[in-house]
C-alpha cells in the first residue's frame, strides 16, 4: 500500500495531483486579492501574489490538462525561459514580506524588518540585470552563480532569522506560520538531498514540493483566517464598550429629567396648599428655592448634554484606529480614553474643580483629537508664576468647548505647523483670572465658509451651553463669568492668523 501511495505521488504531474495544487494556489490568489481590496491589509496582497507566482512556476510541470500543450510549444518554452528566474526572486521576496507583515515584526524588531526590505530591494535590481544578460546571451551563467552563491544564502538567512523572531512572538497564529514555514523548508531540503544523490532533481521528486506547498498554503490560510477573527473580536469588544457608555449617559439624562419633573410637581403642590397669609411669605421662599433648584438641575442637565457630546468625539479617535486595524494604538488610546472618562465623570459631579484638573482633562482630550486627525497639534499650557493650579477653582469642563472649536474648526484643515496655547493670567487687581485659548488655525470666517459647503455638518451646541453655565455662575456668586472671541489677522495682508478666546473668571479658592 505504501508503494502504491509513493507511486501515486511520483506520478503527480500526470494523475491530477499537481493540477490540484496549482488550482488551489490560483484559488488562494483570487480569494486573498478580494480580501485585500476589502480590508486594505498588506499581508493579503503579499500572500495572494506569492500564491500566483508559485502557481505560475508549477504550471509547466503539469501534464494532461488544457494548458499543457502551451508549455510544449515554442512560445511556452520561451515563456518558461523568461519567467524562470523572476518567479524565484519574487516568490522569496513576497514570502518573506508576508511573514514579516502578518506577524507585525516591525513593532518589536524594526531593525531586522528594515534590513530585510533593504536587502531584497537592493538585490532585486542586480538579479534582474543578470537575468537580462542571460536572456541576451544564453551562454552566460552569471545569474546562476549569483543565484546560488549569493541570493539563496541571503534568503536562507532571512528565513532562519524570521523563523526565530516568529517563535519569540506571543501570538496564537505563530504556530500556523511556523508550521507552514517548516513544511516548505523541509520540502526544499528533501529535494536538495535528492538532487545531491542523483546529481540533479527530476520530475519524480517534484511531488515533495507539491506536498510542502499544499501544506504551507493551508496553514497560512488558517493563520490569516484566525488573524481576521481576532480583529473582528477586538472590534466587537470596543463597540460593546461604546454602546454601554452611551446607554449609561442616557440613563443619567433621564434620571435628571425625572428629578426635575418631580421637584416641580412637589413645589406646585406645596404652593397650592398654603393659606393666604402664609402663602405670600412661603411663596417667596419656595419660589427662591425653586429657582435655585431649577438652576442647579438645569446645570446638571447641561452637563448630561455635554458629556455624551464630549465622549462621542473622543470615541471617534479610537474608532479610526480600529478601521485602520492598528490594534496597538487602539489599545493605548482606549487606556487614555478610560482615564479621560473617569476625569470627566468626576468633574461632572462638581460645580467647581481645580485649574490643574481642568487642564489635565484638556491635555488628554487634545492628545486624542490631535492623533485622530493626524494633525500633530502642539499643545502649550502657560500659567503665571503667582497662580497655584492646585488651589484655584474654576467651573468644571468650561474650557473644553473652546478647545474643541479650535481643533475642529481652526486646526484640522490648516496646513503647516498647528499650535494650541492656553494661558492663565492674573489681572492687575489680583482678584480675577483671565484664561486665553488661542490657536493659529484658519480663522472663523474660513471655517464658516467650509461649513456652508458641507450641509451635512452638525451644529455644535458647545458655546450655547457655556454661555448658559457662565450666566448661572454669575448669578450664584455675584461675580463676572464671561468670555469673548477675537479673530487674529495680519494687518498688511488681511490673512487670518487664528482665533483667540478670552475667558474672565473670578479668583475662587478652597
Amino acid at each position: 500500500m505504501l508503494k502504491n501511495l509513493t507511486d501515486f505521488f511520483k506520478d503527480s504531474n500526470q494523475n491530477g495531483f499537481g493540477f490540484l495544487v496549482v488550482s488551489v494556489l490560483f484559488y488562494l490568489f483570487v480569494f486573498f486579492l478580494i480580501q485585500f481590496f476589502q480590508h486594505k491589509k498588506r499581508f493579503y496582497l503579499f500572500y495572494c501574489l506569492y500564491a500566483l507566482v508559485t502557481g505560475i512556476t508549477l504550471m509547466k510541470y503539469v501534464e494532461g490538462v488544457f494548458f499543457s500543450d502551451f508549455f510544449h510549444s515554442p512560445s511556452g518554452r520561451s515563456f518558461v525561459a523568461w519567467v524562470h528566474y523572476p518567479t524565484q526572486l519574487f516568490a522569496s521576496m513576497l514570502f518573506s514580506f508576508f511573514v514579516l507583515d502578518i506577524m507585525q515584526l516591525k513593532n518589536g524588531h524594526p531593525k531586522f524588518v528594515k534590513w530585510t526590505y533593504r536587502a531584497y530591494l537592493g538585490v532585486a535590481p542586480i538579479y534582474l540585470i543578470l537575468w537580462g544578460v542571460q536572456l541576451m546571451n544564453p551562454r552566460s551563467y552569471l545569474i546562476d552563480y549569483f543565484h546560488g552563491f549569493f541570493f539563496l544564502p541571503m534568503s536562507l538567512i532571512v528565513f532562519v532569522g524570521g523563523f526565530y523572531l516568529v517563535l519569540k512572538q506571543d501570538r496564537i497564529i505563530k504556530w500556523y506560520i511556523l508550521s507552514g514555514m517548516s513544511a516548505l523548508f523541509v520540502s526544499y531540503l528533501v529535494i536538495t538531498l535528492y538532487s545531491f544523490k542523483n546529481s540533479r532533481a527530476n520530475d519524480e521528486t517534484l511531488y515533495i514540493f507539491y506536498l510542502g506547498v499544499l501544506l504551507e498554503s493551508l496553514l497560512f490560510a488558517l493563520a490569516i483566517g484566525l488573524e481576521q477573527k481576532m480583529v473582528y473580536k477586538d472590534k466587537a469588544h470596543v463597540q460593546k464598550k461604546y454602546i454601554e457608555q452611551l446607554e449609561e449617559n442616557q440613563v443619567i439624562k433621564e434620571s435628571i429629567n425625572r428629578t426635575l419633573s418631580d421637584e416641580l410637581l412637589q413645589t406646585k403642590a406645596e404652593i397650592e396648599g398654603l393659606s393666604s397669609e402664609a402663602q405670600r411669605e412661603r411663596t417667596e421662599k419656595l419660589t427662591m428655592k425653586m429657582e435655585n433648584r431649577f438652576a442647579q438641575l438645569k446645570l446638571d442637565a447641561l452637563r448630561s448634554q455635554m458629556n455624551p457630546h464630549f465622549i462621542f468625539n473622543a470615541l471617534n479617535s479610537i474608532k479610526s484606529y480600529l478601521i485602520e486595524n492598528d490594534q496597538e494604538k487602539a489599545i493605548y488610546y482606549l487606556g487614555r480614553f478610560s482615564k479621560l472618562i473617569r476625569g470627566i465623570l468626576e468633574s461632572s459631579r462638581k460645580d467647581l474643580v481645580t485649574l490643574k484638573e481642568e487642564l489635565d482633562i484638556i491635555e488628554m482630550y487634545t492628545e486624542i483629537e490631535s492623533d485622530r486627525f493626524k494633525n500633530n497639534i502642539e499643545y502649550i499650557a502657560e500659567i503665571d508664576g503667582g497662580i497655584s493650579p492646585d488651589a484655584i477653582l474654576i467651573p468644571s469642563l468650561i474650557l473644553q468647548p473652546f478647545v474643541e472649536n479650535s481643533i475642529w474648526h481652526g486646526l484640522t484643515t490648516k496646513k503647516g505647523k498647528k499650535q494650541l496655547v492656553i494661558k492663565v493670567q492674573e489681572t492687575d487687581e489680583g482678584g480675577c483670572l483671565t484664561v486665553i485659548v488661542e490657536d493659529n488655525g484658519i480663522g472663523r470666517e474660513a471655517s464658516r465658509l467650509k461649513n456652508r459647503q458641507n450641509p451635512l455638518k452638525g451644529q455644535s451646541l458647545g458655546l450655547t451651553i457655556v454661555q448658559d453655565r457662565l450666566d448661572f455662575f454669575s448669578k450664584k456668586y455675584h461675580e463676572d463669568f464671561s468670555y469673548a472671541i477675537y479673530d487674529g489677522k495680519d494687518e498688511e495682508t488681511g490673512k487670518a492668523l487664528g482665533t483667540r478666546v478670552i475667558v474672565n473668571l473670578p479668583k475662587l479658592t478652597e
